[in-house]
């Protein structure tokens, strides 16, 4: 099986099988987050807000409730936002996804916070967009400006790129390693923890990664 993944830098991350199912055996966040089963629906609970803890956001509680405190304008264009869709779809909803993102975005919640949070709502749609993800798409198509909001939706757009042209593998990967992961979340895992731009970033393998 080809279980490689060429990203839109011409970088070639090869044995994403045994990658995956790696970090998924090593890294706390598949048991802790990724295997949580969370409502797919147009509701932002407390919980899910608090789920994103469990990611490595880091939540003060102050910063928890401010989330909830936006909660109805959130539901509002979750409501807009179908269930279920996935990102490599024709139909995406740039906008109502733009303004999600600007509803979810406030004091001390930037692109990564939020999107852990979001994730777990729309979870075929809607990625991690921590620092790593970030640098690696802006590399790819520099943000031409704009609010936070909309450097997030360029974002999606260059992983959808890649997601579209991988999306074989991808999805052949999720079927013979049987992890409870989306084709995004793949993505992510692969781009935060094996790609250059992680090693450009910290310098060092993920501390799951290394050897004691």
């Amino acid at each position: 099986m080809n279980d490689n993944i060429v990203l839109q830098t011409d970088e070639i991350i090869s044995g994403c099988r045994n990658k995956l199912e790696d970090f998924c055996k090593l890294d706390a966040s598949y048991r802790n987050y990724d295997l949580v089963r969370v409502e797919e629906d147009n509701s932002l609970t407390i919980g899910d807000i608090r789920l994103a803890n469990r990611m490595v956001a880091r939540m003060k509680p102050e910063i928890v409730q401010s989330v909830m405190n936006r909660a109805e304008s959130i539901n509002s264009v979750l409501a807009h936002i179908p269930a279920g869709l996935d990102l490599s779809n024709s139909a995406i909803p740039w906008v109502a996804l733009n303004d999600l993102f600007r509803a979810a975005l406030g004091p001390q919640v930037r692109a990564a916070r939020a999107t852990k949070i979001l994730h777990k709502k729309r979870p075929h749609l809607i990625p991690i967009l921590d620092s790593v993800v970030v640098s690696y798409c802006q590399s790819v198509n520099r943000h031409s400006g704009g609010d936070e909001a909309s450097m997030m939706v360029d974002c999606l757009r260059t992983i959808k790129t890649d997601i579209e042209k991988n999306l074989d593998t991808f999805r052949r990967l999720i079927a013979v390693t049987n992890l409870k992961l989306t084709v995004v979340r793949v993505h992510d895992i692969l781009v935060w923890a094996y790609s250059r731009e992680y090693q450009t970033k910290f310098g060092v393998l993920p501390i799951w990664q290394r050897k004691s």
